[in-house]
């Protein structure tokens, strides 16, 4: 049995750790345990899974100083000694600067996961060794193909999962019954490459045009820009309504009140969310350039692309989407879910991610 510590950054419910709450305790032949910042949501999720954490990471360390993010080192390596690892798995690429004191003091290979295109460039740039970092893996095509344009990359064993997603039954009538025909929802962290404020202005100009919806706003961010983008919706207001909900933990059960889901990214390696959007019977759409996001709605059929981050585009692309009718959505929907059972099946995923961490502490090991 191979034991894994799985570092944690953020420890949030974004996608990246729904993503982990998917597939962490349940690979074959390893013994997952995790390591994430104190008093964040997933703890109480990981703890109905049965699954050891050690609190003792730090949450956004980015911008902090040396002597915080000395103090997250020190967090992995105490939980390094708690726990007597084999292989360090990083949820998220970023952390790899902190954890790396911890596994060059314990001999311990890394392997990261890449869920944002920052982390690519930032690994790139940092020229890993390949005896310490054993592997990385791309949450999309999109990341892939970003990661071979960094030759510092190349002697790195690099692979390509999509997350694991398991859908649940089709929505009943009841389900169909909340679903409101003007909803749009848009979920994730607010931030400005995440295009919320995009989405207010796209619904400023449904508005105008004699278009209402009622829009959602899931999530949250730095506070300096939730504040400045709810200015900006309330200013804009009309017969459109925005709400915001903050963090929530039951999103598939809200989109299912929802006709559309808008993901107006400006690049999203992945965005999950899409997954629960088929999952929920929402629309999802995208923008063709934001990479991950276009190419599974494209290679699924699952949704509508529209052509350029503008507002207008956007708004037209969700008015689009909210007058589709009733058997087109049922196609797209169908589309989807007939995809992710293709591409997103939780047995090879789960086989494929505990493979890469045994290698990994396998050939560590035969190193010695």
């Amino acid at each position: 049995m191979t034991r894994a510590l799985v570092i944690e950054p953020v420890g949030n419910l974004w996608g990246s750790e729904r993503a982990l709450l998917d597939f962490v305790g349940r690979m074959p032949d390893v013994e997952a345990a995790v390591c994430c910042p104190p008093d964040t949501p997933i703890i109480a999720e990981l703890e109905k899974l049965a699954i050891r954490t050690f609190p003792y990471f730090i949450y956004d360390l980015h911008g902090k100083s040396r002597l915080t993010r000395l103090w997250a080192a020190v967090g992995v390596v105490r939980a390094c000694l708690e726990f007597r690892p084999d292989v360090i798995y990083l949820n998220q690429g970023g952390c790899y600067r902190v954890t790396l004191p911890a596994a060059v003091l314990f001999n311990l290979p890394i392997v990261a996961h890449i869920r944002i295109f920052k982390d690519v460039s930032r690994f790139g740039r940092r020229c890993p060794n390949p005896r310490r970092l054993h592997g990385i893996v791309a949450v999309s095509s999109a990341i892939a193909k970003e990661l071979r344009r960094w030759p510092q990359l190349s002697a790195i064993p690099q692979h390509m999962l999509y997350d694991e997603y398991v859908p649940a039954a089709p929505a009943s009538r009841s389900d169909l019954a909340e679903r409101m025909p003007n909803r749009v929802a848009c979920i994730g962290r607010i931030a400005p490459n995440k295009g919320q404020s995009l989405l207010v202005d796209a619904t400023h100009w449904l508005s105008k045009n004699g278009e209402k919806i009622e829009c959602l706003i899931v999530g949250d961010g730095r506070i300096h820009f939730v504040q400045q983008l709810k200015a900006a919706a309330a200013d804009g207001a009309g017969a459109s309504v925005i709400k915001w909900l903050g963090v929530r933990s039951d999103v598939v059960p809200l989109l299912r009140t929802c006709a559309v889901l808008a993901c107006p990214s400006h690049r999203e390696a992945l965005g999950r969310v899409i997954f629960e959007a088929w999952d929920a019977g929402a629309v999802p759409v995208a923008c063709i350039t934001s990479a991950g996001a276009a190419e599974v709605i494209a290679a699924a059929d699952g949704g509508i692309l529209y052509a350029e981050q503008a507002p207008e585009s956007l708004a037209e692309a969700l008015q689009a989407a909210l007058r589709l009718p009733q058997e087109e959505v049922a196609r797209l929907i169908g589309n989807g879910r007939s995809w992710m059972s293709k591409h997103c099946d939780p047995r090879p995923y789960n086989k494929a991610l505990a493979k890469i961490l045994c290698d990994a502490a396998a050939s560590q090991r035969n190193s010695q």
